[in-house]
Order: structure tokens, then sequence, then C-alpha cells
């Protein structure tokens, strides 16, 4: 009883810390303890449950409150004779893993530490002591997938379609037993895609590309925005391959002259992954590449997208504002929609009305009213948010400035009391003054209504393993044209490649920013002048830093490399 007691009060001191740390609201926890009464367990572990706190900050509120190091499991490495040491079904019931054994001494993740009775339990089952770690998790419970699942690999499942599966001269089949074997899970053909998308998701890729050739089906992932090669398929299974994720995406296999377009979901390692489908007709046949979203996308902070100080402040009063427009721009694939789900996150609280118009909707978020919009249905962005305007909003996030309706709409709601995030498409923050003015945004309405613009490109994360520091920066700076300034310490590293970045030299990606905040220097200018210079000049003078200097910074600090930022700020 007394275990059980200290058990349930566990969780409880972690609400407490939730809740001071302003990782939850009081509302929140209120809405979590009426489900916990309804479904059981505890009030901290359903605020994760509703999406309330994110899996990561969960499990960091759980170490510190236990003051126990966090680790990752899905970067840790089992030893050989960890994984005989506690039953598998053992495992799943106390979402433990272990680790490594050494001096009588076993090294465990656990997803609750505090959970006294799973300790001693695994205290008797061990028959020693033991050393506990803090993981998420989902993460753990991978982990334990992983050891139990060793998989096919792409290779078996080729090699088992070509023996099982036959084809004829012309490198087809009839088109009832191909559609016959694609309905079988079991099927060479679904194994052998499966396959490759479990490996692309593990990979963290965000696009797989089924590039049909003269002699093969080159398979190309897209990993921190570069295509890498993946495998290569014999010719005689593109047909099938690409009959397969058509099938995936309900598309039509017997169309092979026009692009379709379809989703579908896939599970991998407990985590339900959106996939959305595009076929194009080629010379060699169909090209079909595919999307992967992560169906539940922990909702960043701004913290999180690790602006520089300065420029998080003045971001912060710019959404702060009751009303006005924060403006995201950049190109597609930059990182934008993270971004303002950062920002909608911040306004996201239990007073406050926060409608959302996207193309798709890209993430959950628990207490906001997400709006998926259907051009081809008649609901596009102007006609949804000229119907949302009636729905009594606070914060509305429009996906995309796409036309001159939803511009003009966008702005007359921020001079009418509400908080607007949008998106537009120009090279740098001061283009989106022109471009909203060519759309027919009136001059006289900006400087009422913009709070502020921020650009933003994503730059690869130097490998923290790998990477190599550059013999002499000074001369590798003056050579590169870049000019440092005299009171910052000239360092720089380059990429080198080991087996846990893929030999790339980079894992990950970051963004590097640029904030336009417009006061009150700014409105006769908004007002008379639209042209790029004036606003560089005034802009520069009012000391806005530009994205090449910022990302100079992480430069600096061994983040990224010099090449990596010039290529993502050329805007030429």
């Amino acid at each position: 009883m007394e275990d059980s007691m200290e058990r349930e009060s566990q969780p409880e001191t972690l609400v407490v810390r939730l809740l001071d740390a302003g990782l939850v609201s009081l509302s929140q926890v209120q809405l979590a303890a009426t489900e916990q009464r309804r479904r059981g367990g505890t009030v901290s572990r359903m605020l994760c449950e509703l999406g309330f706190v994110p899996p990561d900050l969960f499990a960091a509120a759980i170490a510190e409150e236990a003051g126990i190091p966090m680790v990752d499991a899905s970067r840790l490495r089992m030893t050989a004779g960890a994984v005989s040491l506690l039953p598998p079904e053992q495992a799943r019931r106390l979402k433990v893993i272990p680790l490594s054994r050494r001096d009588g001494i076993v090294t465990v993740a656990m997803a609750n530490p505090g959970d006294v009775m799973a300790v001693d339990q695994l205290r008797q089952t061990l028959g020693c002591e033991i050393e506990i770690l803090v993981a998420q998790e989902r993460e753990i419970l991978n982990a334990l997938d992983a050891t139990e699942r060793p998989g096919p690999g792409v290779q078996a499942a080729i090699t088992r379609w070509l023996a099982e599966e036959p084809t004829s001269p012309n490198n087809s089949r009839p088109l009832d037993r191909m559609e016959e074997s694609l309905g079988q899970a079991d099927a060479p053909v679904v194994q052998l895609v499966q396959e490759v998308l479990v490996r692309a998701v593990e990979a963290s890729a965000s696009d797989v590309h089924f590039e049909p050739a003269e002699n093969w089906l080159r398979i190309r992932l897209r990993i921190d925005g570069v295509l890498l090669p993946d495998v290569l398929i014999p010719k005689p299974l593109q047909p099938a391959v690409i009959a397969r994720l058509k099938v995936l995406g309900d598309l039509d296999i017997a169309e092979s002259r026009r692009p379709q377009d379809g989703r579908s979901t896939l599970l991998v390692n407990r985590r339900r992954i959106n996939l959305r489908i595009s076929s194009l007709p080629t010379q060699h046949g169909e090209s079909v590449v595919v999307r992967l979203l992560p169906a539940e996308s922990a909702v960043p902070t701004l913290a999180q997208l690790e602006l520089e100080p300065a420029m998080e402040i003045l971001l912060q009063k710019a959404i702060a504002r009751p009303h006005g427009v924060v403006i995201v721009t950049g190109p597609t694939g930059s990182g934008k929609t993270t971004t303002l789900y950062a920002m909608l996150n911040e306004l996201n609280r239990p007073d406050t009305a926060v409608f959302t118009l996207e193309d798709p909707v890209e993430m959950p978020l628990a207490g906001a009213r997400q709006t998926q919009i259907h051009e081809e249905a008649g609901l596009t962005y102007s006609i949804a948010l000229r119907a949302l305007l009636r729905q009594d909003p606070d914060v509305i996030l429009v996906g995309e400035t796409r036309d001159t309706e939803t511009a003009q709409l966008m702005i007359r709601a921020a001079l009418t009391g509400h908080q607007i995030l949008t998106t537009l498409h120009t090279n740098d923050a001061l283009g989106a003054i022109p471009r909203l003015i060519d759309m027919g945004v009136e001059r006289c309405l900006l400087p009422g209504s913009i709070g502020a613009v921020l650009a933003q490109r994503l730059v690869r994360r130097l490998c923290p393993l790998c990477r190599e520091s550059v013999l002499d920066p000074v001369k590798f700076f003056e050579d590169s044209g870049v000019v440092i300034s005299e009171n910052l310490r000239p360092r720089a590293w380059q990429a080198r490649g080991c087996p846990e970045c893929r030999n790339t030299g980079f894992r990950g990606r970051r963004a590097v920013f640029e904030l336009f905040a417009p006061d009150a220097r700014f409105h006769d200018l908004l007002v008379k002048s639209s042209a790029h210079s004036d606003l560089v000049r005034h802009a520069r003078e009012a000391g806005m830093r530009s994205m090449l200097e910022n990302g100079l910074a992480e430069v600096l600090k061994g983040v990224t490399t010099l090449e990596e930022l010039q290529q993502a700020t050329r805007f030429d």
C-alpha cells in the first residue's frame, strides 16, 4: 500500500513542476485530471497523452524530478550481453531497456524511474544493482522492437521476388495477377516497398524518390535537404514496385499517362507516418515521390528555434501584440511551418481562440481549431478566412498568403483586432513589403498592421562526432571574401564524415534568420516608398542584421560550415 501511495504521489509533484515551469496551464491540468479519472493512469502521463506536453519535455521533467540523467534511447547501443538480461515481455511491461553490464552493475533506461514497484521488480529479476537513466517511453519501445525485428532487408526482399515472381520478357505481368499479389501482406513486392519506406523513416528522410532509369529503378532519400543514393532495384521489379506504391496511395494503377496524387499511412516503430504519394510519367516509366510526414510531430517552442536572444525578444514583442500580422518568408522547405507553429504555441492559451487554415494540416495542436483547405472542393484560403472571421477568433494562422483577396482580408483582420500568422515566398524579410503591395494591399494600411517579418533558410548541422577545425581560419575567411569583426575570434569547421552521419559530415538541420520589426521610424517610409533599397538602407541604419551576418555567428560556433551558409543565403 505504501509503495502504491508513493508511486501515485510522484506524478502529482511532477504536475506541480510542469506548472511551475510554464509547460502546462491550470486549465490543461484540470482537463487531464478529468480524463485521468475516466481512463486511469496518472495526471502527468495524461498531460503527455493529450498533447499538452511534448514527449521529450515530459521525459526531461521526469529526469529532473528524479535527479537522474536523461538519454536519447534512439542513439544508444545495447551491448550483446545486455539484450538477454531481461525477458522481452517484462521489459515492455516495465518500459525499461537494459543497456550494458559492467562490474556487476546493469545500466538501464526507464520511462518512469519513480515507479518504485517497477524498480524493485527489476532488481529482483536482474539480481544485482542497477544504474537508472531516463528515456522517452516511445524510444524505449522502439529500441525493444529493433532487437526483436531484424527485418528481411531490401536485398533479401529483391532476391525473394526474383525467385518467386518471374516476369515476362517485356517486364510486365497481367494486371489481374499483379493486383492479386499486391493485396497480399506477405507478397515479396509488399515487403520490399515496406522495407524501403521503413529504412527511409529510420534514416530521418523527408522524401523517398523512386526514379525509373533505362536499366534500374533508382531509389534516393532526401536527408537534411540533400538527395542521397540508397539502393538500385532491378528493372523487372519496377512495374510491381510502382503499382504497389499506387495501391498504397489509392491511385489508379492502370493509368500511367497522367500525374496522380494520393495519401496513405505507415506504422513504423509505433509511430504513424503520413505518406503523400505523387506519380509522374517519364521516359522510362512512372516516377514516384513519397513524402514522409510524422503524424504526431511535437509542436516546437520558440526556444527550440535557437533564435539569437535579441531577435527572440523582438519576435516575442511582435506576437504579444493583441493584433497585427507576423509573416515568415522563405522558399518551400525552409522550415516556415515549424516556425509558425512555434509562435502559435506561445499564443495558444486557454483564454484565446486559436484557428488555423492549412493545406495540409501539418501538426495537431491541442486547443486549436485546424481547418484543411480543399481548393478542388471550393474551400480556398480566402473563402475559409472570410468564414473564419465570423467564428470570433483571436489568433489566426493562414498557412500561405497566395492571392490578392487573402492578403487584403488578412491585413484588414489584423487592423480589426486579430493576431495573424502567415507565410510569403520572398527572398528576404524586407521583400515582404513590396510583395504585399503587389498583391493589392494599400500602402496606408501597412504601418498599423505589420508586426514583424521573419525570413529564414535551413542549413545542415555539422556532425559533432567528426567535424574538423580549419587550421588557418583567418586565411580561410579572407579567401572566401568574408569579413569577420575584429572583436570576434575567427574559428571555422569543416565536414569530414563518419558512420553516424552516413559519411556526409552533417546530421540534422537548423534555421538561420533575418528579422524586420518595423517601429514608428518606418511608418512614413512604408506609406511613401516600397523600394527594396530604401527599406534595406533604413533597416541597416536601425541595426537590423542580414541573414548572412546572423548565420556567421553559427559558423564561428561550429554549428555549420561557411559553404553551407553561403549556399543557403545566396539569392541571385
